[in-house]
Parts: structure tokens; C-alpha cells; sequence
């Protein structure tokens, strides 16, 4: 899945000119500062003063006054007012004590000098208002993309979760046909079989509250499926069960239904049956999964199903892993089917 976008609004040069900005626009603003490096020097000191003080007050009431008017989902442009109002507030409220602090900065100023630095000091609050309305702009920005990130990843929860529902009920369905078929043949053997199957819808209910299991873990149920199916179809049905990956973190249920789909449309209509191989492996650091049978192959079964399980598994790949992660099928070498799962080293 997606990382969630960066939590800060604004870049390193941002933040650089948005503290640099007053004291430049002061700097233009009056020539007199070039003629006289020392008005130069006090006014910077006077207005960075200024702007520091400033900005954090305009900051701070405009949060105050977002959240008593419970102005945060209202659009952008109906929040400018507010915006304005808090500045105005502050740069009332500011003003009031500028004169004493410019007089201690600046003791020996002049009346002419301290209108250079009244002038310079209303520059940086236009300035410092609309900076602090960018910057308030650019975070807001920032939670609303959060959110989206988080409501899209709860949606591809919950689509997993529908995805791997669909394929429990189906796969009960055919388990539970098997132990109803050997009840009165043979009831030793329905009731090992029901022992097993016990086990497997434990796996498979656990498997609902957890997004990844380890492929060992999984192999393990797609063992109990087989060995399930084989009291079913005796000799008929042969398996074999190779990794050297069981480290790895895979879906729950993800390989079943591939196995479970070899065993009923391939297996199932030869009346001599046939094989099942499992493997799994990691090439250069990728997994890859194989469910390969002998059986009648593709479009040789009257039963072979609608692809569900396949979309199913393909689907959850793709929202756990990314599009990287994909499943091939085609016809294996010894003519029946075959399934490749490959879940890149990225992944």
C-alpha cells in the first residue's frame, strides 16, 4: 500500500524566506536603509523583533478563532475574512507597546528614523499576513491529504476483507461435501476429516483478523485441505509440498484457492487423477509461489469454474503488494495447469 504524504507543509527554503521576508521588504522598501547602515542594522533588529512576535500571535489567533467559530470545513476563500480579522487583532494589540521597545532598541532615533521603522514594521505585517495565511493554507492542504490517505487505505481493508470473505464460504462448502460423503462409507475416517477441518476454519477465521501470515503458516493449511481432499478421492489424489521461503509474509488464504482449483477442475476429471506440486522459492530476493497439476489442463474440465478465485487472488495481491505483484496461469508442462504467484523483492 501507499505511504502516507510527508506531515510537514513547508520546505526548508520556505521557511527561509518566510523569515527572511520582512526584514528584505523593510530593506526595499526605504533607500534611507542603504544611505545609513546603522538605521540599517536597527531597524533589521527592530523588525525581526517585530516579526517574530507577530507571526507566532497571527498563528495562534487565527487556530483560536478557526476553531471557536468551527471554521475548518469551510472553503478556502470564506476563511480569508477570518484571517484578516485575526491579523488585524493582533497587529492592534501589537502596536500598542511597539514604541516603548523601538525607543529601547534604538535609543538615540529620531522622529524621522522611527517613521522609517513604523513604515518598515507595517510592511513585514502585511507581509507576515499573508505569509501566515499561505502557511496555514499549505498545512491544512497537508491534513486534508492525510485523511484521504487514511480513508483510502480503510477502504482497501475493507476490500480485502470482502475479497477473502468470498472465498471462505466457498471453500467450507466443498470441505463439508467431503465429510458428508464418508459419513456412512467409512465414519472413522469423516471423523479425522472433520478434526481436520476443524483446524483449517480455525486458520481460516483467524485468518480474517490478520492481514499477513507467514507462508509457512499458510502451507500448512493448504497440507490440511489436500490431506482433507484425499480422504475424498484415496489414491487418486497425490501431493507434494516444497519451500525454502516459509519466512516470508504472504495473504492469508492466498494459495488455497489455486490449490483448491487444481484438485476440482483439474485432478477431479481424470478418472486415473494426478498430481498436485506446491512450490515455493525466492529469486533474487522475489517469492515466487507455483500450484502446477497433471490434470486435464485448460478448458479440458466441464466443471472448470468462472475465474473468481483467480480474480480474488490477483485482486488481493495487487492492494497488498502493489501492481508489481501479479499471478500467471496457463498450462503446465505436463499438460494440466499451472499458477505462479511473484511478489517482488520490494515488496
Amino acid at each position: 500500500m501507499s505511504s502516507p504524504p510527508p506531515e510537514h507543509a513547508l520546505p526548508p527554503k520556505a521557511r527561509w524566506f518566510f523569515l527572511a521576508g520582512p526584514p528584505l521588504l523593510a530593506f526595499l522598501f526605504d533607500p534611507q536603509c542603504v544611505k545609513e547602515p546603522g538605521h540599517l542594522v536597527r531597524a533589521m533588529v527592530a523588525i525581526v523583533t517585530f516579526t517574530v512576535l507577530t507571526g507566532l500571535a497571527v498563528h495562534h489567533a487565527f487556530d483560536a478563532l478557526e476553531r471557536r467559530l468551527r471554521a475548518r470545513d469551510l472553503p478556502t476563500l470564506s476563511r480569508v475574512p477570518l484571517h484578516a480579522l485575526a491579523t488585524t487583532m493582533v497587529v492592534g494589540l501589537v502596536s500598542l507597546p511597539q514604541l516603548p521597545l523601538v525607543r529601547f532598541v534604538y535609543p538615540e532615533a529620531t522622529g524621522s528614523e522611527l517613521d522609517i521603522v513604523w513604515r518598515a514594521v507595517l510592511v513585514s505585517f502585511a507581509y507576515l499576513g499573508v505569509a501566515s495565511f499561505i502557511g496555514h493554507l499549505q498545512r491544512e492542504a497537508v491534513r486534508q491529504r492525510l485523511r484521504a490517505h487514511e480513508e483510502r487505505v480503510a477502504a482497501l481493508e475493507t476490500r480485502l476483507r470482502l475479497l477473502q470473505g468470498q472465498m471462505q464460504p466457498h471453500f467450507l462448502f466443498n470441505s463439508l461435501n467431503v465429510c458428508a460423503g464418508l459419513i456412512h462409507d467409512d465414519p472413522d475416517a469423516a471423523e479425522q476429516t472433520l478434526d481436520r477441518l476443524t483446524e483449517l476454519l480455525r486458520y481460516s477465521l483467524e485468518s480474517t483478523e490478520r492481514r499477513l501470515v507467514t507462508l509457512g503458516e499458510e502451507l500448512a493449511a493448504v497440507r490440511g485441505y489436500l490431506e482433507v481432499q484425499r480422504k475424498r478421492f484415496g489414491e487418486r489424489l497425490r501431493f507434494e509440498l516444497r519451500s525454502d521461503a516459509d519466512h516470508r509474509m504472504v495473504p492469508p488464504m492466498l494459495v488455497q484457492p489455486l490449490v483448491e482449483n487444481a484438485v476440482l477442475h483439474g485432478i477431479q476429471a481424470r478418472v486415473e487423477g494426478g498430481s498436485v506440486i506446491v512450490e515455493a522459492t525466492e529469486r533474487d530476493g522475489a517469492l515466487v509461489i507455483t500450484v502446477e497439476d497433471d490434470g486435464v489442463g485448460p478448458g479440458g474440465s466441464s466443471r472448470r469454474g468462472t475465474g473468481t478465485g483467480e480474480r480474488n487472488v490477483a485482486e488481493r495481491l495487487a492492494l497488498v503488494f502493489g501492481p508489481a505483484a501479479r499471478l500467471d496461469v496457463g498450462r503446465s508442462e505436463a499438460g494440466g495447469y499451472r499458477s505462479s504467484i511473484t511478489i517482488p523483492a520490494s515488496a
